[in-house]
Formats: C-alpha cells, sequence, structure tokens
C-alpha cells in the first residue's frame, strides 16, 4: 500500500517536510487553479506522486451531482470533472477522486464551508443510477486514455449545515447521498473506488454498532477488488449518517470512534498484499503529521 497526506492551500509545505512521504492527495478546488501551482512546482521537483481531490461549485453555487439530470446539474458536474481530468493529465497526477452526489439537490459554499439542500424530493433511484451509470462510464474511459485513474468515493448518508462547527453534526441534513450499494454496482460495472472509511461508516444510522460494522466490512470486502484509495478516517459518536472526520491517534480511540482499532486493522488487512492502493487520512490539519506515523505503525501490525 502507498501511504500519503492530504495536503490543500495551507500549511502543505510543512506536512511534506515533516513525514517525507512520497504520496499526497491535493484538495483541489477548481475555482482557484493559480493557488495550487506552487505546490505541483514542489511536487515535481521532489519527485512526489500525487492525485487530485476534485472540489468545484457549478453556477447558481450547486454541488456537483452526477445522479441529479434536471436543470442540467449532471451535465455541467460532467463537464467539469472531465476538465480536471485534463489537468491532472497536464499535471502529472495519478487519479481524480470526487464525490458521486445525491438523490437530492445541494448548493455547496466553499468559502463558507457549509452547504444548503435545495430540494428535498428525492430523484427516482431507477433515474439516478441510469445517469450515474452513463456518465461515470464517460468519466472512466475519458481518464483511461489520459493515463489517469478517475475514482468515485463512497459518501455519508446525509450531510451537515456546516461543517467547520462540530456541533453542526447534531441536525444532519437529510441528502441522501449515493449509496454504498450503488457504488458497489458502479464498481462491479468496471469502475474504480476510493472506500473512505468514515464516509462509509456513515452511510447507514445503526443504533447496533455490531451490525453497522458488519455492513461496514462486508460492503468493503465487496469494494476491495475496484478499490484504488482508502480515505482512512472514523468517526466520532453520534453515528447519525454524518461524517466527522476522526483519526486513528489514541485519543481518538478513547474518545469511542468507530470503526475502532482493532477494526481498522482489519479493514487495513482486506489490502494487505496491494501496491495498487493508496491509503490517505483527513483528520483536521493540526494532526495530519500524527496521523500518518500512527498509520505507518497500524501497518506494522497487519
Amino acid at each position: 500500500m502507498k501511504l500519503g497526506v492530504k495536503i490543500g492551500p495551507v500549511g502543505w509545505r510543512e506536512v511534506l517536510q515533516a513525514t517525507q512521504s512520497q504520496y499526497c492527495e491535493v484538495w483541489y478546488r477548481v475555482d482557484w487553479a493559480d493557488k495550487f501551482l506552487p505546490i505541483f512546482k514542489y511536487l515535481s521537483r521532489h519527485s512526489i506522486h500525487f492525485g487530485l481531490h476534485f472540489w468545484a461549485q457549478l453556477p447558481g453555487d450547486f454541488e456537483p451531482n452526477l445522479a441529479w439530470e434536471a436543470d442540467g446539474i449532471a451535465d455541467h458536474s460532467q463537464q467539469v470533472m472531465l476538465q480536471t481530468i485534463d489537468t491532472a493529465a497536464k499535471l502529472g497526477a495519478a487519479y481524480v477522486n470526487i464525490h458521486p452526489g445525491a438523490l437530492t439537490l445541494k448548493k455547496l459554499y466553499l468559502d463558507e464551508e457549509r452547504m444548503e439542500l435545495v430540494n428535498k424530493q428525492p430523484v427516482n433511484e431507477d433515474r439516478a443510477w441510469s445517469s450515474l451509470d452513463r456518465r461515470t462510464r464517460t468519466l472512466h474511459e475519458y481518464a483511461q486514455n489520459c493515463h489517469i485513474l478517475f475514482l468515485i468515493e463512497t459518501l455519508p448518508q446525509n450531510d451537515v449545515q456546516n461543517w467547520s462547527e462540530p456541533a453542526g453534526r447534531l441536525h444532519p441534513l437529510p441528502t441522501q447521498n449515493i449509496s454504498p450499494e450503488l457504488i458497489l454496482q458502479l464498481a462491479r460495472a468496471g469502475r474504480w473506488v476510493t472506500n473512505d472509511i468514515g464516509h462509509t461508516a456513515a452511510a447507514w444510522v445503526i443504533g447496533d454498532l455490531n451490525q453497522l460494522w458488519q455492513n461496514v466490512y462486508i460492503i468493503s470486502q465487496q469494494l476491495a477488488p475496484q478499490t484504488k484509495l482508502i480515505h482512512l478516517n472514523t468517526v466520532h459518536p453520534p453515528f447519525n449518517g454524518t461524517d466527522s472526520h476522526g483519526g486513528v491517534l489514541p485519543q481518538d480511540f478513547a474518545a469511542g470512534v468507530f470503526p475502532n482499532r482493532h477494526q481498522i486493522l482489519e479493514l487495513l488487512r482486506l489490502y494487505k498484499h496491494r501496491d495498487d492502493v493508496w491509503i490517505i487520512p483527513e483528520p483536521p490539519a493540526p494532526v495530519m503529521v500524527q496521523n500518518y506515523r500512527a498509520i505507518q505503525a497500524l501497518l506494522q501490525e497487519i
């Protein structure tokens, strides 16, 4: 497995220098392209392998969504993702990772770190699948021709209105993000997948943590053949279908995160002999380096 770090426009140099990692994922905001030029120059100069995590706002501040065909949302989402694949190819990135969308329509305000549920009436799941299947096939094949992996990330069931505020998780937005079951269908159709462990853990709202663990492990097992990237995150209570970007430090496990330490090791063993799978933690930036080192230690145990 290829362990790396997550970096963005702030503090990236310190993280790369502290870890000396040869792999990283860049939180890539499409409308901030110029802000990332120093990062890409550094990565090239130091021969650091990287992928892009796609972020964008569509006109009208809509969140990209490959499942929502009304209002041209899916078409525009596909177009911007294709452009990002072009960018990735020019930069020499390994992959472009995307969130596939939801059964509902959302607005996204990246500067304010919040989102808004615009249309609570969900699109029919069959229609969502038809759009997802068709568009991800186009994106997958286009990326393949550009020698880029196009990765589809697992998502939590719900979102939060203000993700920078921990208390925001107490009031989930019922956004009905694309389920692991639909992503499994895409994987079985040949698409590549990112298993975000925290997102996958938040894809079901179940009071029984043993049952939740069974769900997470089984779907991870099923997705494993098509999985190219692991976002190694955990979820802090409450387990209400929202993500918290928890880490794998002793204080995280002491706080009762899910999956627990033993379960994280079990999940990592699914990829033990895979040299084509990246691992990227996504904790709060101040503890990125500590989490990177903690994962190094975990990998020694499997």
